[in-house]
């Protein structure tokens, strides 16, 4: 049961088969019309040679059975009836003549020169899932043949199947086969055999097989037979008696995992694991009742596999299309909004250049207000009684003297008695009274139309030590700057940088000799960037050296371009631009004034610098993207994010050269050392063909959508509407092959 083999053999019959084996070396007999040439093999009851049919000169096999002791000529006979019978159809080997009379009995069938399917196996081990497949269905159309004659096989398995040249398989060995109508049990072999054939007294059934076919393909797809392992063997030669052996073998496999190897084997489809595992199905209830019904299975799912590429393509082809689009939709909408936006934010480029050219022209004209403003007080007759007056009184002149005997201007900025006397003289306080008065006449609310937002406004003598100041906001003692010297400002010697006022000497410094912008310079007071315009004062006729300097201070936040909202689109910021390591500082910023009004501590100790690089790239005009350096701070998140700037450089005003001197404006086209510089933010000038984008791609998603359900439903309705007609198909082809088949038989007869 074990074995191949399904016919028992007894040893006498054994011994006389190897005897005869090996002195096979001339035909046991002729047969007349064939000449025979090559001994094929030996069996259990005789051999095998190869013959030439002499009339037809067709190869042919010639079975001789030489040891009738041992035969069951019953069986025999009826596989002899059964392959005549059968001999007309392709996929059966073809019994071409019987010599049942002679001595020995012999039978003639066709030469099939492929080997078999099992010996194709034990080189292959598996075969490819078109191979198997296509094999598969031809073996259940010749089982299928045979049983609309009648037989059935009863032990389909791989050795019982051979193959032609072509790999063409014919059914053989029909020695277990029995007609449909029989009662009489046939045992097959172990593992290709139903579970309810194996037993005695079971009644033959087409069934049986529909298993045995399941098994090969199952063998072809995953190299062994289905509940085939080491176990189950075991059990069953352990059984002892046949009926026991049977009993194991039925129960193994009716308790055992269904197989499940075949549905892991790559290339294997649902539909045809499904094949599989019906044919293997346990119960026969379960199991496809006859081979008819695996063709029309087989056909089926050759038809939809057929169908797959065009159903593919119905399903494919929209969604490629639908990709095409989306894609060159994309695309279009994306390059159409790049363009868009490099057209935007060129234009604002534009503007924002123009924006910062009109902001630099507004400082300009601000500025020269201070101009006039240095003007009008230093030619007031009454202001200059009053500085007369303070330096004539003694008092002042004691103190001013002492005070420049210091060594450097930082030695004035500590405590001294001449500083104390200084700030305490009534003549002093009457000047400090007065410049009051004038201060608040330009930033007070009883002030001129259009104020002006002076910081400070103060006189020193001739060599820089402050005689009178005053504060917009009033400061206590020790903050007054009177009686301190500050000839190292640029505001007192007209330079552009800052001397080291712990160096230089006090009357060693030049004083400007007309009126001037200074430097952007830090309070000592509140830490914020201020920048001043200072005069010189002539109160005698000689102007080899000024008798005083008049200096008013603005903070360069309190300019009205500079003024704007946290988080604004647009902000106009005040930049260095003296080269060294200060240049690219921002002087003035929307995040400084806020700093101010939270009162912020060491805001001249905070430093934002725009990179050398980017000055020089902004300086020529080149197309760049800014990031404000405040964004990087904690509190200046405001202000990240991208931006368009551009720089303007602010201009002196025309008439720089002092109007004492010459009566009348000189124009000068001097440069001062600001830049203004004009931020946009970027993101607001793409921010409509943003939404024009994003209300295009939804736009777009939304119609690709539908489109995309449309087609889905389409294919659907079209699958639902041509299931009948596959239906139809199957089955008229499955009738043209029956059709067929009966023309071959009528042939036959």
């Amino acid at each position: 049961m074990t074995g191949e083999q399904t016919e028992y053999q007894t040893a006498d019959g054994q011994s006389t088969a190897q005897e005869l084996s090996m002195r096979a070396t001339t035909p046991p007999a002729e047969v007349p019309g064939y000449r025979l040439s090559r001994f094929l093999g030996s069996g259990a009851f005789g051999q095998v040679w190869v013959g030439l049919d002499l009339n037809t000169g067709r190869s042919v096999a010639v079975k001789f059975y030489l040891h009738r002791g041992g035969v069951n000529w019953s069986l025999l006979s009826r596989e002899v009836k059964n392959l005549v019978q059968l001999s007309a159809d392709r996929q059966v080997v073809q019994v071409l003549e019987v010599g049942w009379d002679a001595d020995p009995p012999y039978y003639v069938m066709e030469l099939v020169t492929g080997g078999s399917l099992e010996d194709l196996l034990k080189q292959s081990v598996t075969l490819p899932v078109g191979e198997a497949v296509n094999l598969f269905k031809r073996v259940c159309v010749g089982l299928n043949h045979c049983h609309a004659k009648g037989v059935l096989h009863c032990d389909i398995k791989p050795a019982n199947i051979l193959l032609g040249e072509d790999r063409e398989p014919r059914l053989a060995d029909f020695g277990q086969s029995r007609l449909s109508n029989e009662q009489t049990p046939s045992l097959g072999t172990l593992f290709y055999m139903a579970p309810e054939q194996a037993d005695l007294e079971s009644t033959p059934d087409a069934s049986w097989d529909v298993y045995a076919v399941g098994a090969i393909l199952y063998r072809m797809l995953t190299g062994s037979p289905p509940y085939k392992d080491e176990t189950i063997v075991e059990k069953i030669d352990t059984a002892g008696s046949l009926p026991k052996r049977l009993s194991r073998y039925r129960e193994s496999i009716e308790q055992a995992p269904p197989p499940i190897k075949h549905m892991q084997k790559s290339g294997v489809d649902r539909a045809l694991a499904k094949i599989v595992s019906k044919c293997l199905a346990p119960s026969p209830n379960d199991r496809y009742q006859n081979i008819q019904q695996i063709l029309e299975d087989l056909q089926r799912r050759e038809a939809n596999l057929s169908r797959r590429p065009l159903m593919l393509l119905g399903i494919v082809g929209p969604l490629l299309i639908l990709l095409a689009t989306t894609f060159w939709g994309y695309r279009s909408i994306r390059e159409a909004g790049e363009r868009t936006r490099d057209a935007l934010q060129t234009e604002a480029r534009d503007s924002n250049e123009l924006a910062a050219k009109f902001a630099a022209r507004t400082l300009e004209s601000e500025i020269e207000r201070y101009y006039d403003l240095t003007r009008d007080e230093t030619s007031s007759k009454e202001f200059l009684k009053h500085l007369e007056d303070t330096l004539a009184d003694p008092v002042v002149e004691k103190s001013l003297r002492e005070i420049a005997s210091e060594l450097t201007p930082a030695d004035t900025h500590e405590v001294s008695d001449a500083r104390e006397r200084l700030l305490d003289a009534p003549e002093r306080i009457r000047l400090d009274e007065f410049l009051q008065g004038r201060l608040d006449r330009y930033t007070g609310e009883e002030g001129i139309a259009r104020k002006l937002q002076l910081a400070t406004m103060f006189v020193t003598d001739s060599v820089g030590t402050i005689i009178g100041i005053v504060y917009d906001e009033s400061v206590d003692r020790d903050s007054n700057s009177a009686g301190r010297n500050f000839a190292y400002r640029t505001y007192f010697h007209g330079g552009r940088e800052d001397l080291p006022k712990d160096q230089v000497e006090i009357g060693n410094v030049t004083p400007l000799s007309d009126t001037r912008l200074s430097a952007a310079f830090p309070s000592t007071a509140t830490g914020m960037w201020k920048v001043a315009v200072s005069t010189p004062i002539f109160l005698s006729d000689d102007r080899s050296r000024p008798d005083a300097i008049f200096v008013a201070t603005i903070n360069l936040g309190d300019f009205q371009l500079l003024q704007s909202e946290k988080g604004s689109n647009q902000v106009a910021v005040l930049v260095e631009a003296r080269d060294g390591p200060a240049r690219g500082t921002i002087l003035q910023h929307p995040l400084m004034d806020e700093r101010q009004l939270k009162d912020v501590p060491d805001l001249g100790e905070t430093k934002y610098q725009i990179e050398p690089n980017l000055m020089d790239r902004l300086l020529s005009g080149d197309d760049v993207t800014y990031h404000d350096p405040v964004a990087m701070t904690s509190d200046g998140q405001a202000y990240s994010g991208r931006w368009i700037a551009a720089l303007q450089a602010v201009a002196l005003p025309k008439t720089s050269v002092d109007w004492e001197q010459t009566g009348s404006k000189v124009d000068s086209e001097t440069n001062t050392d600001l830049l203004v510089l004009v931020q946009y933010r970027l993101e607001k000038v793409w921010e409509p063909v943003n939404l024009m984008t994003s209300a295009l791609l939804v736009e777009g998603a939304a119609a690709l959508s539908s489109i995309l359900l449309v087609a889905l439903v389409l294919w659907w309705f079209v699958r639902k509407v041509d299931a009948p007609h596959r239906d139809d198909s199957v089955t008229s082809s499955l009738l043209d092959t029956k059709g067929s088949t009966d023309a071959t038989e009528t042939v036959a007869v």
